[in-house]
């Protein structure tokens, strides 16, 4: 027994070895690597409940410094429910944690410097009670939720409804994407050890649920794809890069010997972006690497600079010093740790610095002189902002630990920061690298001695060092100018202050000039010249001298001089390139070794110097005409001139801005459009990189929804063949409007990833197979390798019928490359593809977790300091609002403040390099509605530009000087220093984009310390409170409203009395009022009218003793308000048509009359504006005698009584007044809206009375189209009328048509009659109008004529069609006069040809496009006699007089033909016929061309197609890439052949074959034992008799057994598709059906094989009308622009070809794929079948099965039916029909 025991024993240790060895393998490989940097991630679905407990583990290793480590959040939230979500992150290089619920944002940090590539480990934990436990490495925080403690998260959680728990690892998944607050970066590296908590509290491995962009086990990239030939290669996981340092190789593969050389001159610096993200990053460990060669001359520098100011401020500066190197490093605590070289290394020799950073420990090498520290105090990491500096920088004054500022003159090599070679990123263009200050030189040149460079003619040195006595200055220049001061100098000549010294340059020669003031004479002015042509840009020695009784000049060691007797003393200073004014007469070019009074000037000390304006070192390269040497260089088109007063860019004003034309004046995005004011839908174009090298990009905006939606065109053309018989493979690569991949990857990002492609891809035979057969691939090469969720294939089934996979693509979008493998093709095979443009979408409302609303003026947010940019948008109330402040640092004063200075004005008060400026922005928008602003700052030196929605102005600095560096804090939303009579912001800020960075709000504002700060904008008038139209103000803790009419009370605007109004539809009707006092004589008045007259009485007030008032409307434009002053009448007057208006369009119009005792103002339209400083004065006493002043236009009755006898009355007449008052007409139109004071005056109660000619309704008849064609309306007020005349058409509503068909060789003659009288009236005008459609280039469209009697006196009209243009001629015997007007207008289209003569004035118009008049020739005479007919359609045989010689006649359709009243058509059609018509039949002409906008469909989502089918002739409706207002002539797309590369071995990871190896061993160590361990119990056990075992007895199934299986029903399989199948025994076929033909081919395509006997199906008919077909659980609704397309069936996503064959097994009906449509694209060739081609698949030559859409009957025909169908062949054998499976 216990030799059992052992045997059994040993195989379980045995069992358990193996088991621990497979374990240690899979540990390995069971881990997963993150390796696509754009679209990586994995999803998992743990079982928590929103308000349980939750936790998870795992183990992580990264190289990015920022990246999402895990997102949590439960889908299919309803609306209203409450917001939550977790994450864990790198920030930084730091593990953050953030907790998001509803409004609370609450974050744990702990840990740095995690992007070491180092394996961490992490859990979490939070309980339903708020504790929220972080533990990184073994260290542990743990923090109470304030949302459980204050915001009742745990109740609230318990409430919700979706309850689908989610979890991504690594990257945002497609449905994390919407529920997540914002983008994150995407990890690279790897996870194991991925653990989630379950219910009882137990860490347990779940499975993965969906899994994108990543790998198995921990690869390292440097095993399979290592191309370095020296140096280390080192994994990023997604590619590899190799580290060249200390190898004496460089290149990307570290391939080619030796180590590049860079010169810097003093203007040039390196920018390198330390943190690939662009954000501050924390880091422990780095190395750096410099080897610099400095000539003696140069004894300082900075070589390399790195800072930040969060949370402390650090830095490391490497600088020269008196030609000592020293090294310095702080990072926040302590003593700044210092190293200095032992000796000066400006020796022009090489050297050397190295520096490695190493937790604390830091070592430092210069040479061979070598320090290391340890690091004490707490911290110990340096907190770097993402750009470096290497030899030097922008604005080094006032950096922390730089005592030195100049830039570096000299050269580097091997510079490299960690494994970055960084002039070989300069060489090689790296995004990552910038160099900056001219063209790099690689090579180390001699520097020789630093020019400083006057850039222009305003540039000057102020040299302080001589005062009196003796002067000796020395320089060298260069110029190309010949013009310039060179010295300039005030002097004192015998204590008399009015002299001056110049040296300049004149016409190339250098002259001296002395003005010796008035002690000189008449002999004041001296001056003597030397040298020619000193502006050839060679440079030239000078030396000023003044010594006793002497001043010389000498230049290129000629001398020249200017004797003198006089005491000679400096009153200022000596100024070196330009006057003391600075005027634009300086000098223009270089100068250097500067010696005065026997001191050298060190350039880069005076440089950074206040002797210096405008003065620069940038190797003198202005020494050429700057805009030729490309000194400056103007960007996006600019034109560079160089002129004698300067060298300017000058820009395209509409589209670029500043001194460079760096500026560019698009916004980024269609939602900076709508949010700057711009709300009018079309195209526009978007600068997407700003002030980018990428031009603006033409796009269609669309406003018209509450998203907003950007389209952005390609050149893919919609159904472009991808796949037929014989086809080769293909690749797409397709090209997007005016946009790179770059960019249109940023786009997308941008727009929060919600952007869709339409995909219509049609098939026969022919399956997509994405990701395998066809390889879509988005801007960054990332694969689409799966429809999105929700979209079914259909097209994968494979059949034999025409099927269509269309949906919208919705990620990795835009679609940017195809590959498209030709596979599983038979003859039949064919596929087009149609894909939509690029839809982008945003929300009109701004993004909640980026704003934020301040509640009180004392609160503000506060962020790092600005640097090159920033943008945001604001919402706000009030006036004197502080909207940022970007605050003064310590050291460096450089400000700049923004606030709402007036209602349209807002200023930037800026404090730059020590000057305080104010730039004020005038705005078209009011800055206090309430509504979204923008607001842009974009540094470019040396401008600074301000935009305020689409307003903007620019700020320019000194050239020479930079804008920044900022210091202090930016403050958002108010200040703490509040300038006097200013107050922080109440109002929303949101989209915060600082630096080129979007701003995640919420990472200000985590730790709710300012309660008076919220997310979101909560607005008081989100719920729109204000009635009627009425426009909201946001208080922010109230609201008031504005109502949009002064008739509109109450505190919402809720009493709307402007519905209160009459109608007046005759002038002779009025209404009466009689009020009980004359306050209408002296309160404010209030009323709107509309009208079509020119003239009319609008109301008349008047009392017993003749005070009145009185408002009438004069010659449609003019508003007059009259009134008494006592026996003066006063006139107000405004008139319209200042502003471009009439006031009797039709239109309501506002009138205000304000009166105060001492004035009367008339306002129109709220805008419009006059007043009358006449007092209100009304007369005490009766008074029946005419008025002073204006004219009385309407008279009352007056009777002759005293005062005493005149009763008392109040009078108001509306609308008018009886004839015996004035002769005025009353209104005919309505008034509504009528107030006294405050008081509204009842309108409709006046009208109750049965009165002619008054209406309480103000009906506009003319809206909503009532005449139609075009016809212009007349409004009655009671009805309208139509004028049809420019129509063609006619009727009451111009609805009537009466059209005729012309052949070439029809004709319309309508003779005139003798009796029809001519009256020279009806002679000398003429009017001919009618409509016509053609799509033939020429003929006679129309003409009248004289009679035969007179030859030589021909009159006629003619019109006629002249390739393809409309003329006119009109000769009334003196010579023709023609008019063309250009077309074409054989279009197709209905067109209006009017001719309207008025003596010699002639009106000829086409289309109502506003023609202009003609006047006959000067001796033509006026009257058209003798007209004998009107033809129409031709010329009359053998006429060919009336120019007619050689016309041809008109094929086509003409309508509505209209002579002087005479209408032949209608005669011709009616009860009266001319005499003469041939051929002319009746007919309905074409419609008129409606114009683009009035057609439009609005949103137009997957308008793709035309609305015509194929081949069906021209087509006016829009392609798939309609919308762009400006032609893109592009080239479409085109496959280009692919052929697919053989397979090639890859490498294996050494560490999966290492662990394979020890598996592999230990299982045959196992095997061994186990064997070893048989044959000893099989030797104990020999003694022992067993029974025999027969081979019956072992086995388990007997032939009667297999007998009775056979005879077993089986389960039914089709034969065909759509037959179907029950869980019954029996079969009962389905009769088949005839094959019938597939569609004809349409004529635009090559026609396929014809088929010789066996027909395809019969497709179904397609139907024309939107179709509703359910697809698994939603709904798919066909475009009306894809009607033409049969609807998407039901079908499974990615059905295999093999699944569906001739015998698939079902076990259902519902098993059974629901019916296909088997109708063909009209736009697609249907293949056809050809007979008797052998499968290669079938045997013995038999023929290749084709399904078909139906299944054979009982009595399917054998090989000889008269029908011609075969049987169906299964294995080479006939199916019976007993048969019912295989």
């Amino acid at each position: 027994m216990a030799y059992t025991c052992l045997s059994t024993a040993l195989p379980t240790a045995g069992i358990s070895l193996l088991f621990l060895t497979f374990v240690t393998f899979l540990c390995h490989v069971n881990c997963v690597t993150f390796s696509d940097p754009d679209n990586a991630y994995s999803q998992y679905l743990p079982n928590w409940t929103p308000d349980g407990r939750q936790g998870a583990s795992f183990r992580f290793k990264s190289v990015r410094s920022d990246a999402l480590l895990l997102l949590h959040h439960f889908n299919n939230r309803s609306a209203g429910e409450a917001v939550y979500n977790f994450w864990i992150e790198l920030k930084g290089a730091k593990l953050q944690a953030t907790h998001v619920f509803e409004t609370f944002v609450e974050t744990v940090t702990i840990g740095s410097g995690l992007d070491n590539d180092q394996w961490q480990s992490v859990d979490y934990s939070k309980d339903s009670a708020g504790s929220l436990t972080l533990r990184l490495n073994g260290k542990e925080q743990e923090i109470k939720l304030k949302s459980h403690k204050y915001g009742l998260a745990r109740e609230k959680l318990s409430a919700l409804t979706y309850t689908d728990s989610v979890v991504t690892l690594g990257g945002l998944a497609p449905s994390s994407s919407e529920m997540a607050p914002r983008e994150f970066s995407r990890l690279l590296g790897c996870m194991e050890k991925i653990k989630f908590l379950s219910q009882n509290g137990v860490l347990q491995d779940i499975p993965v649920d969906s899994t994108v962009g990543t790998t198995d086990g921990c690869n390292n990239k440097c095993f399979t794809e290592n191309h370095c030939q020296q140096g280390q290669c080192i994994n990023q996981y997604y590619r590899t890069v190799c580290d060249c340092f200390d190898t004496g190789y460089e290149g990307q593969y570290c391939q080619q010997k030796g180590n590049m050389e860079l010169t810097f001159h003093g203007q040039n610096y390196i920018q390198y972006q330390f943190n690939k993200l662009g954000q501050t990053v924390s880091r422990d460990k780095f190395r750096i690497n410099l080897q610099f060669k400095v000539g003696e001359e140069h004894q300082a520098g900075v070589l390399f600079y790195a800072s930040g100011s969060v949370p402390v401020e650090t830095y490391l500066a490497v600088y020269m010093d008196n030609g000592r190197i020293t090294v310095k490093m702080h990072t926040g605590s302590g003593d700044p740790m210092v190293t200095t070289s032992d000796t000066a290394l400006n020796d022009d020799s090489w050297h050397k610095i190295f520096i490695r950073l190493d937790g604390r420990f830091l070592l430092v090498v210069i040479d061979d002189q070598s320090n290391a520290n340890q690091i004490s105090g707490d911290m110990h990491q340096l907190h770097l902002d993402p750009d470096v500096y290497i030899g030097g920088g922008p604005a080094l004054k006032g950096k922390p630990g730089l005592p030195v500022t100049y830039n570096y003159i000299g050269c580097l090599k091997e510079a490299y920061v960690d494994y970055d070679n960084l002039i070989g990123g300069v060489k090689m263009n790296s995004s990552m690298i910038t160099f900056n200050g001219g063209t790099p030189i690689f090579e180390c040149v001699e520097l020789g001695h630093t020019p400083l460079t006057f850039p222009n003619k305003r540039s000057q040195l102020i040299l302080n060092e001589w005062t009196t006595g003796e002067l000796n200055l020395k320089f060298t220049f260069r110029t190309s100018f010949p013009d310039g001061i060179l010295v300039h100098a005030l002097i004192s000549i015998d204590d008399t202050p009015d002299g001056f010294l110049n040296v300049h340059l004149v016409n190339g020669s250098l002259e001296l000039q002395v003005d010796l003031g008035t002690n000189g004479g008449t002999n004041r002015q001296k001056a003597v010249n030397t040298g020619t042509s000193l502006h050839n840009t060679a440079w030239h020695d000078v030396h000023l001298a003044i010594r006793s009784g002497n001043i010389l000049l000498t230049v290129d060691g000629r001398m020249v001089g200017i004797p003198h007797k006089h005491s000679m003393v400096s009153r200022s200073a000596i100024y070196m390139g330009s006057d003391v004014s600075g005027a634009n007469t300086g000098f223009e070019g270089c100068m250097r070794q500067i010696h005065i009074q026997g001191n050298t000037l060190s350039p880069l000390k005076v440089i950074n110097s206040d002797m210096a304006n405008g003065v620069t070192i940038d190797g003198c390269q202005i020494a050429l005409n700057p805009c030729a040497s490309g000194e400056l260089e103007c960007e996006n088109g600019g034109a560079c001139t160089h002129e004698t007063n300067g060298t300017k860019c000058t820009c395209n004003a509409k589209e670029y801005t500043g001194s460079r034309c760096q500026f560019p004046l698009f916004k980024k995005s269609c939602a900076d459009y709508y949010r700057a004011g711009d709300r009018e839908s079309g195209p526009k174009r978007i600068d997407v990189d700003g002030s980018g090298p990428v031009p603006a990009a033409h796009v269609m905006c669309d406003f018209s929804t509450g998203r907003l939606k950007t389209t952005i065109e390609h050149n893919f053309k919609a159904k472009t063949l991808l796949r037929s018989y014989g086809g080769p493979h293909l690749d797409f690569k397709l090209q997007y409007r005016d946009m790179t991949p770059e960019l249109l990857a940023a786009f997308v990002k941008h727009s929060s990833g919600n952007c869709r492609q339409l995909f219509s891809y049609w098939c026969y035979e022919s399956p997509i197979r994405l990701g395998k057969f066809t390889r879509v691939y988005g801007p960054t090469d990332n694969e689409i390798s799966e429809y999105p969720d929700r979209f079914k294939t259909q097209c994968n089934g494979n059949r034999q019928t025409w099927q269509q996979d269309i949906g919208y693509m919705t990620r990795n979008l835009p679609i940017t490359r195809m590959r498209v493998l030709n596979k599983k093709q038979t003859e039949f095979t064919r596929a087009t593809l149609t894909l939509g443009p690029l839809e982008c979408f945003e929300s009109a409302a701004a993004s909640k977790p980026n704003t934020v609303t301040f509640f009180t003026p004392e609160s503000y947010l506060t962020l790092t300091p600005l640097k090159k940019s920033l943008s945001f948008i604001f919402r706000a109330s009030a006036v004197g609002n502080v909207v940022f402040h970007q605050m003064r640092g310590d050291k460096i004063p450089n400000s700049i403040l923004g606030y709402i200075a007036e209602e349209n004005l807002f200023t930037f008060e800026t404090n730059l390099n020590g000057k305080t400026d104010e730039v004020s922005v005038a705005t078209t928008r009011s800055m206090i509605d309430g509504e979204w602003h923008t607001i842009t700052i974009d540094i470019n030196d040396p401008d600074i530009l301000f935009i305020v929605d689409n307003d903007s102005e620019i700020l320019s600095v000194p050239i020479g000087q930079s804008i920044g560096p900022f210091r202090g804090r930016l403050r958002l939303g108010g200040t703490p220093e509040v300038p006097a009579g200013k107050e922080g912001l109440m109002g929303c800020i949101s989209a915060v984009t600082k630096d080129s960075e979007d701003i995640f709000l919420y990472d200000f504002y985590n730790e709710f310390k300012q309660d008076a700060i919220q997310p979101g904008c909560k607005s008081k008038c989100a719920k729109n409170p204000c009635k009627n139209g009425a426009q909201c103000v946001d208080k922010w803790t109230s609201y008031e409203c504005v109502c949009a009419h002064p008739a509109q009370k109450g505190k919402n605007c809720e009493i709307d009395n402007t519905k209160d109004m009459v109608s007046f539809s005759e002038p002779t009707v009025h209404l009466e009022y009689t009020p009980s006092s004359t306050d209408l004589l002296t309160s404010n008045l209030h009323l709107s009218f509309r009208t079509y007259q020119s003239d009319a009485l609008i109301f008349y007030a008047n009392d017993h003793l003749h005070n009145f008032v009185q408002l009438e409307l004069m010659d449609s434009a003019v508003l007059i308000f009259k009134y008494n002053s006592g026996r003066q009448i006063v006139e107000v007057m405004v008139d319209s048509r200042d502003e471009a208006m009439l006031l009797n369009d039709g239109a309501w119009v506002d009138v205000s009359i304000e009166r105060d005792a001492e004035i009367t103002v008339l306002k129109v339209n709220g805008e419009m504006m006059q007043e009358a400083g006449e007092p209100v004065n009304l007369l005490t006493e009766y008074y029946d005698g005419p008025f002073n002043g204006a004219e009385e236009t309407v008279m009352p009755p007056r009777v002759f009584v005293s005062s005493d006898k005149v009763d008392n009355y109040t009078l108001a007449l509306i609308g008018g007044a009886p004839d015996l008052m004035t002769s005025l007409p009353g209104l005919q139109g309505c008034i509504r809206g009528f107030m006294i004071g405050d008081e509204h005056l009842p309108l409709k109660p006046l009208a109750t009375r049965k009165m002619q000619g008054v209406s309480t309704q103000c009906t506009d008849n003319c809206a909503q189209g009532a005449c139609q064609n075009n016809g212009e309306c007349t409004e009655l007020w009671s009805s309208f009328r139509c004028n049809c005349s420019s129509t063609s058409y006619s009727g009451r509503l111009c609805s009537k048509d009466v059209g005729a068909n012309f052949q070439s060789a029809s004709l319309l003659v309508y003779p005139f009659t003798l009796y029809e009288e001519e009256s020279d009236k009806s002679t000398e005008m003429d009017s001919l109008t009618f409509g016509f459609s053609t799509e033939t280039d020429s003929g006679v469209l129309a003409y009248i004529r004289s009679d035969d009697e007179q030859q030589d006196m021909d009159k006629s009209i003619v019109v006629k069609l002249m390739d393809g243009n409309v003329e006119a001629s009109v000769d009334f015997g003196n010579g023709p006069t023609t008019i063309s007007i250009e077309g074409p207008f054989n279009d197709g289209y209905r067109h209006v040809v009017a001719l309207k003569r008025f003596g010699n004035r002639i009106l000829f118009d086409v289309d109502n496009q506003d023609g202009n008049y003609t006047t006959l020739t000067d001796a033509s005479p006026v009257q058209f006699t003798r007209r004998a007919a009107l033809v129409a359609g031709g010329a009359e045989y053998n006429v060919t007089r009336f120019g007619l010689d050689g016309a041809g006649g008109f094929q086509g359709c003409i309508a509505g033909l209209d002579y002087n009243g005479i209408k032949p058509l209608e005669l011709l059609f009616g009860a009266y016929a001319p005499s003469d018509s041939i051929g002319v039949s009746k007919a309905q002409c074409a419609m008129l061309k409606m114009d683009e906008s009035e057609s439009s469909d609005g949103d137009n989502d997957g308008d793709m197609t035309s609305g015509k089918p194929a081949g069906s002739g021209s087509s006016h409706s829009r392609s798939s890439q309609s919308g762009i207002s400006s032609e893109w002539n592009v080239k479409p797309a085109e496959g280009v052949e692919y052929v697919e590369p053989k397979k090639q071995k890859t490498k294996i990871d050494p560490e999966i074959i290492k662990y394979s190896i020890i598996a592999a061993c230990a299982l045959v160590i196992l095997l061994l034992l186990v064997l070893i361990i048989r044959m000893a119990c099989k030797l104990k056990q020999n003694d022992k008799e067993e029974e025999a075992v027969t081979m019956e007895e072992m086995t388990p199934l007997r032939r009667k057994d297999l007998e009775q299986i056979d005879a077993a029903p089986t389960r039914n399989r089709t034969l065909a598709e759509g037959v179907p199948v029950s869980n019954s025994n029996s079969y009962t076929p389905v009769p088949r059906e005839d094959p019938q033909p597939l569609p004809s081919q349409p004529p635009s395509q090559p026609q396929p094989p014809q088929p010789q006997q066996q027909q395809p199906p019969q497709p179904q008919q397609v139907q024309s009308e939107p179709q509703v077909v359910a697809t698994g659980q939603f709904t798919v609704e066909a475009s009306p622009e894809l009607k033409d397309e049969p609807p998407i069936p039901m079908i499974d996503d990615d059905v295999d070809d093999d699944e569906i064959t001739e015998a698939t097994p079902l076990t259902s009906n519902e098993d059974i794929p629901p019916p296909v449509p088997t109708s063909a694209p009209p736009h697609l060739t249907p293949p056809q079948p050809k007979k008797d081609i052998p499968s290669e698949d079938a045997p013995n030559g038999h023929e290749k099965d084709v399904p078909s859409e139906s299944v054979p009957s009982e009595s399917a025909p054998s090989e000889s039916a008269p029908n011609g169908h075969k049987p169906l062949v299964k294995n080479d054998s006939i199916l019976s029909e007993s048969e019912t499976a295989v």
